[in-house]
This record gives C-alpha cells, sequence and structure tokens, in this order.
C-alpha cells in the first residue's frame, strides 16, 4: 500500500493532529497519539520500508472521531523518524517531506487511509528574482529585533544556510506562527509571493483575530458549520485578503448598524449562546435611545474581540523547556524541576488543568520571569494582572451593565489582550489582594482557579459563560501568610528563596551585565566588572534578598559610562571598586554589625524582614525595682510576650543557672531591640532567655553565635521559619556559628551545600544547650598569698 504510481499519488496510512500543523522541511516535536485509528495508522506506517504517512490537522478541537468535512484538505506527506510506544499512547516525531491535497478517504478499515496529491507551489513569474524575495524577507526580521530575539532566530546564520524561498518561508512560519488557523493559511497557500504576504501580515498584527478568521474560511474551502454558527457566502471572507487590497482589523473599530455586527458573526466562530446574545443585542440597536445604543455597540465590541477559539499549539518538549529555563535564570534548582515536572504532567495528561502554581518569595527572585520562561517554553502569549491593592470584587468579575461606565473585569479584559483561549495568565501579588464591604476578591479568585467551575466563567459585564479551561494560571507573592489560607490551599505554593553572594555575582555576570550593555547602547565598548567590584555593589549598595536592587546599580554605572562616551572624557571600561565608588559614591552599611568583643547582657539574634535574613542584638539590664519585666522597641505583641515567657523560665528554673531566686523580687529586668526594627515571626525568645541569664550570673555572652527559636515556660526550643534567610543574614555578618531548634533540621535540606560549608549550623532542642554554649565561663578573680 506505498506508491501507487509515479504522478506523486500516494494512498496511505492517515494520522489526524489536534491543533498541530507541521510544514514540510521542518523536524516535527513530539506527537502524542492516543486515538485507537491513529495509533494503528501509526504502527501501519512504521511496519512499512519507507514509513511514510500522511498528516492533516482536525478543523475542530472537540471533535473525537473526524471525517473527511471535519479535517483540512492541505496536509503533509511525512516519514516516521521516531516511535515510542507508551502504556497507553505512542509518542511519534515526523519529517514533513511536502505538500498534499487529500482527495478522499477510506474509513472502512481499522485506520484511515488518505488518497493525497502533492501539491507543488506555483512557479515564480520569470521576472521575480527569489533572492530579492528573500532578502525582503530578513529585511523585515531585521526591523523586528524584538521578535528575533524573542524567537531565538540567528539572521546571519539563517542568510548563510543553503535554503530555498520555500523552505525558508517554512521555516520562518514555523517558528514564527502559533495559531493553527495562521499555519494553516500558510500551508494552503499555492503562491509563494502571496505565501510571504499572508506571514508578514500576522507577524504584523498577531493579535488580529478577526483577520485570522477571515483566513479559515479560505483555507476550509467552505462555510464553518460549528454550533451556532450562520451559512456564509464562500467568496467573501477572502475576497480582499486575495486581491491584496485586505486591511487589518482595528481593535478599536465600532459597528454602526446591526447588520455590519450580524456580518461579523460569520467570518469567524462564536458559542452559540453568544451568538443568540450578540443577535438580540444587535436587534435593539435600532429600538432605542441613541446613549443606550452607544452603550450597546460598547458591549457588542467587547463580545466581538473576545477569543472563542483561537489556540495556541503547545510545544512540550522537556529538553526545550529546560534550555529556556537555564538560559534566563541562573539557579532555581527546585523551581526548575519542578516546572519540568509540570510540563511533563500537562503532555502525559493532557486534560489535567488541578495545577495552579504559585511562585512566592522575596522581590527581584525572579518569580514573574519564570512565568515569561514557562510561556516562551511552551509558545503561548502571555498575560499579567497585579492584583496588589483588589479589594472590589467587582474588579475581578466586572461591573454590572446597569452601572454608567462599567467595564469588564480585570480576567476578561486580560483574555481579550492576550487574543487566545489558553494564554499563560500571570495572578501577580495574590498576597497584597484586599477585603472590604464591596466583596472579597480572594473568594471570586477561588472560582477562576478552579477547573471545575472556570468552565463557564461568569463576568457581570458580559453575562454569559466564558471558558477559561484552557488557561494556565500562575500566580506570585511575597509573603505566603499572607495569601487568604483558603487561596493558598487551593495554589502549590513553590518558594523561591534569596540568592547567596556568590549566586547574585554569577547572575550579574550572566544576565545583568550584558542585558545591560545591550539596553544601555555600550555593545560597542569592552567592558568589564571584576569579581571585587561585583561583591563591593552587593554588600555596599545593595540590601534586598533578591537581584533587583543590584540591577538598578549597575545600570547606573551604566547611565554615567553612557554621559563619559558622549561627552568625550576617557573612561575606565574595567569596572573596580574604585570605579564602583566614583559613579556610586560612597557604601552605606545596611545590616547590622556583630559585636567585636563578648559583652554581659548582649546576645546576637537573629530576623528576617521582607525576606531579608539580618543579625538582631538584644540588650538585656536589671536595676532596683519590683520584679517588672519591660521589652522596648519597635515590636509587636507577641513579642513583648515572649519577652516575660524568657523571664518566667529563668525565674523557674533559677538554682539550675545559679542564680538567687530572690534577685526577682526587687529586680527590674528591661529587654531592648536597639534596631528597632519589626520582624516576621516570633522566634527571638532564646535570645531574650540566654540575656537575662547573662546578666544575672554577669557571664558574657560569645560574639560569634546567632540563636534564633522560640522558648516555653519550660526551656524547650520550638521551630521557627525562614532558616534559610536567617542564615543568609549570619553569613553576612561574619557570624560563625548558629543555634536553631532541632525541629528545623528538616529544613537543612533545603539549603544549599555551599552556604552549610560557610557556618556551623548547631541544632538544639533546650535552653541549656545554649547556655552551655553561648555563655562564657565566669572569670574568677585570683586572690594573693603570702
Amino acid at each position: 500500500m506505498a506508491l501507487v504510481n509515479n504522478h506523486k499519488r500516494y494512498e496511505l496510512p492517515l494520522i489526524i493532529t489536534r491543533n498541530q500543523v507541521y510544514f514540510p522541511y521542518n523536524q516535527s516535536d513530539d506527537l502524542d497519539a492516543g486515538r485507537p485509528q491513529t495509533v494503528e495508522a501509526i504502527k501501519f506506517a512504521n511496519s512499512s520500508d519507507d514509513k511514510l504517512l500522511i498528516v492533516a490537522t482536525q478543523k475542530v478541537f472537540t471533535v473525537n472521531n473526524p471525517t473527511m468535512s471535519d479535517i483540512y484538505e492541505t496536509g503533509v506527506l511525512a516519514r516516521l523518524t521516531k516511535v515510542r510506544e507508551r502504556p497507553h499512547h505512542i509518542t511519534v516525531q515526523l519529517e514533513p517531506l511536502a505538500r498534499v491535497f487529500i482527495n478522499e478517504l477510506d474509513e472502512s478499515g481499522p485506520f484511515i487511509i488518505a488518497d493525497a496529491t502533492v501539491k507543488f507551489h506555483q512557479p515564480l513569474d520569470p521576472d521575480v528574482n527569489p533572492e530579492l524575495l528573500k532578502t525582503a524577507l530578513f529585511d523585515f526580521f531585521n526591523d523586528k529585533l524584538e521578535l528575533t530575539r524573542r524567537l531565538h532566530i540567528d539572521l546571519d546564520a539563517l542568510k548563510g544556510a543553503d535554503m530555498t524561498l520555500a523552505e525558508l518561508i517554512y521555516f520562518l512560519a514555523n517558528k514564527t506562527l502559533n495559531s493553527t488557523e495562521q499555519r494553516m493559511a500558510v500551508l494552503a497557500e499555492d503562491s509563494l509571493e502571496r505565501r510571504i504576504d499572508i506571514l508578514l501580515k500576522f507577524l504584523e498584527d498577531d493579535h488580529a483575530n478577526d483577520a485570522v478568521g477571515a483566513i479559515t474560511q479560505i483555507v476550509r474551502n467552505r462555510p464553518q458549520s460549528a454550533e451556532g454558527l450562520d451559512e456564509v457566502d464562500a467568496e467573501s471572507p477572502f475576497k480582499d485578503l486575495e486581491d491584496g487590497e485586505a486591511e487589518d482589523e482595528d481593535d478599536d473599530e465600532e459597528y454602526d448598524t446591526g447588520e455590519e455586527i450580524l456580518a461579523q458573526l460569520k467570518k469567524r466562530y462564536f458559542p452559540k449562546n453568544f451568538v443568540t446574545r450578540i443577535k438580540k443585542e444587535a436587534k435593539k440597536m435600532g429600538r432605542v435611545e441613541p446613549s443606550e445604543r452607544s452603550r450597546i455597540i460598547e458591549y457588542l465590541d467587547w463580545l466581538m474581540k473576545l477569543p472563542y477559539d483561537q489556540e495556541t499549539i503547545d510545544n512540550l518538549d522537556l529538553e526545550n523547556v529546560r534550555k529556556v529555563l537555564d538560559k534566563d535564570h541562573f539557579g532555581l534548582e527546585e523551581p526548575k524541576k519542578r516546572i519540568v515536572e509540570f510540563m511533563a504532567v500537562k503532555r502525559l495528561a493532557k486534560e489535567n488543568r488541578a495545577t495552579v502554581l504559585c511562585f512566592y518569595g522575596p522581590p527581584g527572585t525572579g518569580k514573574t520571569s519564570l512565568a515569561t520562561s514557562i510561556a516562551t517554553a511552551m509558545g503561548r502569549k502571555l498575560v499579567k494582572a497585579s492584583l496588589g491593592g483588589v479589594d472590589d470584587e467587582s474588579k475581578l468579575r466586572g461591573f454590572l451593565r446597569t452601572y454608567v461606565g462599567a467595564q469588564p473585569g480585570i480576567i476578561i479584559s486580560s483574555m481579550r489582550k492576550a487574543g487566545t483561549i489558553n494564554p499563560i495568565f500571570v495572578l501577580d501579588e495574590v498576597d497584597k489582594l484586599g477585603k472590604s464591604n464591596r466583596g472579597d476578591p480572594s473568594s471570586a479568585l477561588l472560582e477562576i482557579l478552579d477547573p471545575e467551575q472556570n468552565k463557564g466563567y461568569i463576568d457581570h459585564y458580559i453575562d454569559e459563560p466564558y471558558d477559561l479551561s484552557k488557561v494556565v494560571f500562575i500566580a506570585t507573592a511575597n509573603y505566603f501568610w499572607d495569601i487568604p489560607r483558603p487561596l493558598r490551599d487551593r495554589m502549590e505554593m513553590i518558594e523561591l528563596k534569596g540568592y547567596t553572594e556568590e549566586e547574585k555575582v554569577q547572575i550579574a555576570e550572566k544576565h545583568l551585565i550584558p542585558n545591560g550593555i545591550e539596553s544601555h547602547g555600550l555593545k560597542g565598548y569592552d567592558i568589564k566588572f571584576t569579581d571585587e567590584a561585583l561583591r563591593f555593589i552587593i554588600g555596599g549598595y545593595t540590601w534586598e534578598a533578591g537581584v533587583r536592587m543590584l540591577n538598578q546599580k549597575i545600570s547606573a554605572i551604566f547611565r554615567k559610562l553612557s554621559v563619559e562616551v558622549l561627552s568625550d572624557i576617557e573612561s575606565n571600561f574595567t569596572i573596580t571598586p574604585a570605579e564602583v565608588q566614583k559613579h556610586l559614591g560612597k557604601p552605606r552599611n545596611f545590616f547590622t554589625q556583630k559585636e567585636p568583643e563578648p559583652i554581659v547582657g548582649v546576645v546576637t539574634g537573629i530576623s528576617v524582614a521582607g525576606n531579608i535574613g539580618d543579625i538582631m542584638k538584644v540588650e538585656v539590664t536589671t536595676f532596683k525595682g519590683k520584679g517588672l519585666v519591660n521589652v522596648t522597641g519597635n515590636l509587636e505583641k507577641m513579642l513583648k510576650e515572649s519577652g516575660e515567657i524568657a523571664a518566667s523560665h529563668v525565674r523557674s528554673y533559677a538554682p539550675k543557672y545559679g542564680i538567687n531566686p530572690d534577685v526577682f523580687l526587687d529586680t527590674d529586668i528591661n529587654v531592648h531591640f536597639p534596631q528597632a526594627s519589626t520582624k516576621d515571626g516570633n522566634s527571638a525568645g532564646v535570645a531574650m532567655t540566654i540575656g537575662i541569664i547573662s546578666v544575672l550570673t554577669d557571664r558574657k555572652i560569645n560574639p560569634n553565635v546567632a540563636m534564633t527559636g522560640e522558648v516555653t515556660l519550660t526551656g524547650r526550643v520550638l521551630a521557627i521559619g525562614g532558616l534559610y534567610e536567617k542564615i543568609l543574614g549570619c553569613i553576612r555578618a561574619g557570624i560563625e556559628m548558629v543555634l536553631f531548634p532541632e525541629e528545623n533540621v528538616v529544613d537543612l535540606d533545603e539549603i544549599p551545600q555551599d552556604v552549610k560549608d560557610k557556618i556551623k549550623l548547631v541544632p538544639i532542642k533546650s535552653i541549656d544547650e545554649a547556655v552551655a554554649i553561648a555563655l562564657l565561663p565566669k572569670k574568677t578573680k585570683k586572690t594573693a598569698t603570702a
């Protein structure tokens, strides 16, 4: 059943893909096949000598058993290059060889057999030079540098490749087009000149959804008969495009008459309920007052511009995902690993939509840019919506149309911007959601993120069920505990920890400096930062856990250099610590310094503020009084209660520590935090207890030992949060040893080994262990002897 004759006509097994269009001369990504007919067709083709088959694309994604009327008539002849059998499906790779026109199908056997003829493109006009057309293509991409960077197209290498004009068009279309309709429009076009026009038109405005819908009609060679769609004159949607006179649809276009509205219904697919609503509203336009008519037009404009079937093709190749993540981000091994797992599950279980990822961690650690990398790797559109300060449910769900100036909510507005039904949707700052008498936005967000409910999400303004089930939602947050509990339980929380100094140096060298040189127009100058200069910037000019401020300081240096270059001032392009100080001024010390010598009553605690760890001095003094305990500083109530518990423990176990219990009858204790900084959590109990014991026993405290943990009345040390950030803060301050609760030993597995190697970490269960390590022996005075 291989080759029928020598006139390029074939009878071969047919496989039908959902939303995947292949171009000749371009190796395919992995294709997962699970339908019985497709699996049998692949097995038959793989058993033949030439391993040839025909590949077609179905028009509507949801059709499970497509027939001839359900597929595009243009497909490709392809050869199987790799076949891997899985438990429930087969994964294959294809080498598309040529375009074919599918004449008819034989569906009588265990798999479909296609009768197909190879489609050659029309010969170029003798007066047209193909090299000039290739040059025109390269000129277009030279003017679209952002597009070429995003798609990693090396234009110089591409120019040097020995490619025909047809091969070049297919290569660029394969790289740049995601929409099924757009890809089919290019594949089905016989004229190379017209094929170029279609490609460039799409790239000029890849959100021109109405134009895409019109092209869909040409490719299908007949009106789309989806549910709720009227029949269309087969010539009308494509007439202007074929004459080369088509103009891009204006996103802000308004329709003046109901007839214009109804005409638009015929150009693209709309769900049945939206068709009914649009027709109903269009009929009102001639019977209402001008003010009401303008409101109807605005409402219909929203309905007409929303995406309903425009869908990008997913690239779920795991190796590609790893490459994109490694290229865009240094470190972050655990988050990257989890993202690869997320992609693997999405590829194996295509209907799995339950997981909503939430990246949380300090500002500048790469939460939003990770989401951008996921979109790049998958080939999906990216939209972002900031939820910071949103305290009105209507800002998410939209406002009822009865209100003056009503608009859709953030979700629907972002879907219109995306232009596809399956974008990567980033919900930024979910921890900053507000709550007011106008509703609870976090409750609305629960519905949006639930795949069982968001298939029919209703925005109050749109007032029709809209399908969000194909959207991949990714949330970001700075503080874990500030996310509302029900919302936190709905998402999978992935922590992005603060960077070590060494990681910041690597990020600066591999990402921040090269990007800064290019964005500041300094690419022709040999600018280099020494390691000492970068560490000087990190230690003296930044205080954050991420790298945002580091990027700002490096950019400030580039701006100074730009002025010097344009002013003909002799510049030093090797940036040393001296050059850093010249450009940025004197460094500042943002962090607490450890005590140089042991002191009675001064203990080193550890705090985390804004996801940044730092040591925290705690001073304890005593004076004559009535046995009162005062805790002072800019502190929260629970921290003051922690000080009272520490004093109560020392008073209860005074003899064990060598303290006279009667001292508490006439001695007041003052515990003070001199930095007067608020702190996250409650973990200074151990430090306060050691400070109290120190002043009452007159024993000095080792300044090279820092401690964290809460204490109970019996002296047991309780677990804390933010251990990794606290350890980083201690390393920065030059601390040699950290005492931490034994219950937190499990957290050490998540801390990089190079960090643990820089400091001694000692787990403790009780205050007794901390006393033995942190308090120095009391020196006894020598008595003179005769």
